[in-house]
């Protein structure tokens, strides 16, 4: 399940294979494209990966933040540009009742973050999603971004979606973990849980692969070997066998998800005694 799926914003030959989305005890593959215009933006932003792509360049970002206020909460035009600069100061944005009339290629690629950040936030959504929102920014502003996340989330209330390869960005900021390959759920848990616990061999491979400041032996990293897998032709059972050092024939089957203590859940034949969650 992608961001873009969530959204509804797939491209017209790609569709939902899912059984559904459910939001609010709604199923968002149902809604109508004029009813997802009412939850996009309002119940459930987004925060995209390149701003300056993201953002219209011909429009100021005071504009933009203050339009889908205008749009989802009937504001005023007066009212809307208020909120706008609110919302600047609240992502600190220095001198937000000068610089809410400059455009985006005016902005540092931090300041543009900051700016996605504020026009998410600014109809109080129930739901954000953050696609890979630090992976153009240095590392200082990498930490203020997910600093600055972490603060609006605590006051807003806003559940955050975050998808990212970066897993000192997870270990930091998640409290549970998805871990994907080939577009499948293979793991899931706590934070605790994924980082000290690992089930399942891909899993194990991403964490061996990362360098450690606690380590005293400095022991080379292990890289994943193999190639990712054809997402168009994907194999019926594990798509990680063939990089897997534990591989089995029966990994050529579709593999259950395997229930562990607590809500921890793999995929992988490794724990065939044990009860499939589903």
């Amino acid at each position: 399940m992608t961001a873009l799926s969530i959204m509804r914003l797939l491209s017209r030959n790609a569709s939902v294979t899912s059984d559904g989305m459910i939001f609010e005890g709604e199923d968002l593959t149902a809604k109508t494209e004029a009813q997802m215009r009412k939850i996009r933006g309002h119940k459930i932003a987004m925060i995209f990966q390149d701003p300056m792509t993201s953002l219209n360049p011909v429009l100021t970002v005071g504009e933009q933040i203050a339009e889908a206020v205008r749009l989802h909460l009937g504001y005023s035009r007066a009212d809307s540009r208020a909120k706008a600069i609110d919302m600047l100061r609240k992502v600190r944005i220095s001198e937000p009742e000068r610089r809410i009339d400059d455009y985006p290629h005016q902005f540092s690629g931090g300041m543009r973050q900051r700016v996605m950040i504020a026009m998410a936030l600014s109809c109080n959504p129930q739901v954000l999603i953050a696609d890979e929102p630090t992976t153009a920014l240095d590392v200082t502003i990498q930490a203020q971004i997910l600093e600055l996340m972490n603060e609006m989330q605590a006051e807003t209330g806003a559940a955050i979606i975050m998808i990212t390869h970066d897993l000192g960005v997870v270990a930091e900021v998640c409290k549970n973990v998805l871990v994907m390959y080939g577009g499948n759920l293979v793991e899931y848990g706590t934070v605790d849980q994924i980082f000290h616990e690992p089930k399942m061999p891909y899993t194990q491979g991403l964490l061996a692969s990362l360098p450690r400041l606690d380590d005293p032996m400095q022991r080379r990293l292990q890289p994943i070997k193999g190639q990712p897998p054809n997402l168009l032709n994907l194999p019926k059972g594990c798509a990680f066998a063939p990089r897997c050092d534990a591989r089995m024939p029966i990994c050529a089957e579709p593999v259950p998800l395997y229930a562990f203590e607590g809500e921890h859940e793999a995929r992988c034949w490794l724990y065939d005694g044990k009860v499939p969650c589903r």
